[in-house]
């Protein structure tokens, strides 16, 4: 599920609970979707999840499938972004494409598994399989993730599952 949400008026308090622990669920997302607005923070999506533990005090968090489709679309929708600056900056050919592939490496589905392609870091492949319950545990220990207030998210992919 995804929800698009209208920008909040300044004075409208963050649903952001500051002290969410590992089994809470809660919104996350990372500062690849960090834009500045009206003196503070808000994400382009955020990503509903349920914290598994912390990562040198990133948020470590597992999702649905559906929600971890949409981080891979919007990886390559990154991608696709980044590759067209990077070609007005100049690059072309093999060195935009490693440039972006550090930059941003491509993500992919092969079945049930997600697969980051980190060729270009010159590491092997990251596969990502479900767990036991269907989720996937997308990046963590990898990217910088954190929770966000629900309503500082343009986009929000997922709900929350609440106690």
């Amino acid at each position: 599920m995804e929800l698009t949400l209208d920008r909040p008026e300044a004075s409208v308090p963050l649903d952001f609970d500051t002290a969410l622990q590992p089994g809470e669920s809660g919104y996350f997302s990372g500062e690849w979707l960090e834009y500045a607005h009206d003196g503070g923070r808000r994400f382009e999506s955020a990503y509903a999840g349920t914290l598994v533990r912390r990562w040198n005090g990133w948020a470590v968090w597992s999702c649905t499938r559906e929600v971890a489709e949409a981080i891979v679309t919007d990886q390559e929708m990154s991608r696709r972004h980044n590759r067209v600056l990077l070609a007005h900056s100049g690059l072309s050919g093999e060195k935009l494409e490693r440039y972006l592939d550090q930059d941003v490496p491509p993500m992919r589905w092969e079945g049930d598994v997600i697969v980051v392609e980190r060729e270009a870091l010159d590491e092997e492949d990251l596969r990502i399989e479900p767990d036991e319950h269907g989720r996937y545990v997308v990046m963590g220990g990898h990217w910088m993730w954190e929770e966000v207030p629900v309503d500082a998210a343009d986009t929000v992919h997922g709900v929350a599952e609440r106690p």
